[in-house]
């Protein structure tokens, strides 16, 4: 949740991070063997009612245990590997381009059980008012358009959660193509590079990465890809009140 100073609450520039430098976690909220985590982004420093945004490597045979969140809505987006999603005791087999959703007050854990790491993508967001709904799993890359340079995917977000998620966006994008974009007005968005070489240019400052890069970025804040190759990589908007 952005900062208050003296009542008000105060703009914050583009934030830049990537998934270098992760912790070691063991048990990880009560789970079994070890993790690797980072905070990529603390919602304190982004306009809006985010919580956080975090990367998270299982390595095999780890999990994150059982728990329920009674102040965030959640989702995960799974980059690498295969993983176990338990949601109300219900298990869900999910693996790469596969988007979970976890409302409020829902019961889940993660597990991999797998001889290869899973790498998964979280942000948490403060929810509003209303009843929960159901949680839900959905394969964003198969709702890529067959053809096309610049392929989009885009997932509202709305009907999932009661906070103020907008959508979650797959875009791939072939060498060569500039991509000119821009934060809407009255959302901040969180872009994460999935596949390939990126150079972002926000504010006249660019940030060249790979994998991992992540960019935060405040409403009505013009922003630029350019791929050295194909790229992939995913942004999740969410509202500005």
């Amino acid at each position: 949740m952005a900062t208050i100073v003296r009542g008000e609450r105060s703009p914050f520039g583009p934030i830049i991070n990537d998934t270098s430098g992760l912790a070691t976690t063991h048990a990880q909220v009560g789970g079994e063997g070890v993790c690797r985590w980072k905070m990529l982004m603390n919602g304190m420093h982004l306009e809006g009612e985010w919580n956080c945004v975090e990367y998270v490597v299982l390595t095999p045979g780890a999990s994150v245990g059982e728990h329920v969140h009674m102040r965030t809505e959640e989702i995960y987006y799974i980059i690498r590997g295969r993983a176990v999603v338990t949601m109300n005791d219900v298990e869900l087999h999910a693996g790469p381009g596969d988007l979970i959703t976890t409302p409020i007050g829902a019961a889940h854990s993660i597990a991999n059980r797998t001889d290869e790491e899973m790498h998964f993508f979280v942000i948490e967001v403060f929810p509003n008012e209303g009843p929960a709904a159901e949680p839900a799993q959905l394969h964003v890359p198969s709702l890529l358009p067959e053809a096309g340079a610049a392929r989009r995917a885009t997932v509202d977000l709305r009907p999932y959660f009661t906070g103020d998620w907008h959508s979650l966006t797959l875009l791939d994008l072939p060498g060569g193509d500039t991509v000119r974009e821009e934060a809407q007005d009255g959302h901040a968005q969180v872009v994460h590079v999935l596949d390939g070489s990126v150079e972002f240019e926000v504010e006249g400052a660019r940030h060249t990465g790979g994998p991992g890069l992540s960019l935060a970025i405040p409403p009505r804040t013009p922003w630029t890809v350019r791929p050295a190759g194909l790229v992939s990589l995913i942004s999740t908007r969410v509202g500005v009140r």
